[in-house]
């Protein structure tokens, strides 16, 4: 008899979840599990040791290499077969960050703000998760370096801000963080 499959804290949301091989059709189609892309996310994006990554997804160690040996496989296997890879999304919650001087103004959203906002959005509720003093406001810290860390330890997957340069959309994009350049929101549920 096989043995249940315990849940997986799942914290990584795919950009993009269709990969065609350019120029050629495509002879089959492999599928990414969710849980084997945030393996991937986890371990050769972000750099965590195994140990790490599979206390994030709270399973065991041999789970994880097992999940992640599974992903590896089906990568290898549409990148050198020509295959196209398709990435299961089991997450419909968004963690989103925005920078703004208080919580009701969405007229200045910049990295440079004096706060940063962390809310959970799912469809049809959206909740506020934290409200922090931004570094790079009160501490003149480089912000391509520490507001991605930061939404990296909150698990955001999308930045709001109206100005977003190539030094931190890359270094976002590096943590598995959406950027999203808007150039004028009036309120959350525009998100939405």
């Amino acid at each position: 008899m096989a043995r249940t499959k315990s849940s997986r804290t799942l914290n990584f949301k795919p950009q993009y979840k269709k990969f065609v091989p350019e120029g050629v059709k495509p002879e089959g189609k492999v599928t990414l599990l969710h849980e084997e892309i945030e393996a991937i996310y986890l371990m050769d994006l972000l750099g965590l040791y195994q140990e790490e990554a599979a206390q994030k997804m709270g399973i065991s160690r041999p789970t994880f290499t097992r999940i992640l040996k599974n992903a590896r496989y089906k990568l290898s296997l549409g990148i050198v077969g020509g295959y196209k890879i398709e990435i299961e999304d089991d997450k419909e919650e968004l963690v989103v960050a925005i920078c703004m001087e208080n919580e009701e103004n969405f007229e200045k959203i910049t990295p440079m703000e004096q706060y940063i906002f962390i809310y959970k959005m799912a469809p049809g509720n959206i909740s506020l998760l934290e409200k922090l003093e931004n570094p790079v406001y009160s501490d003149k810290k480089k912000l391509a370096i520490v507001l991605p860390k930061i939404f990296a330890e909150y698990n955001v997957n999308l930045f709001v801000s109206s100005q977003i340069g190539e030094g931190l959309k890359n270094s976002l994009i590096s943590k598995g963080i959406k950027p999203m350049n808007v150039k004028k929101m009036t309120s959350l549920e525009t998100l939405l």
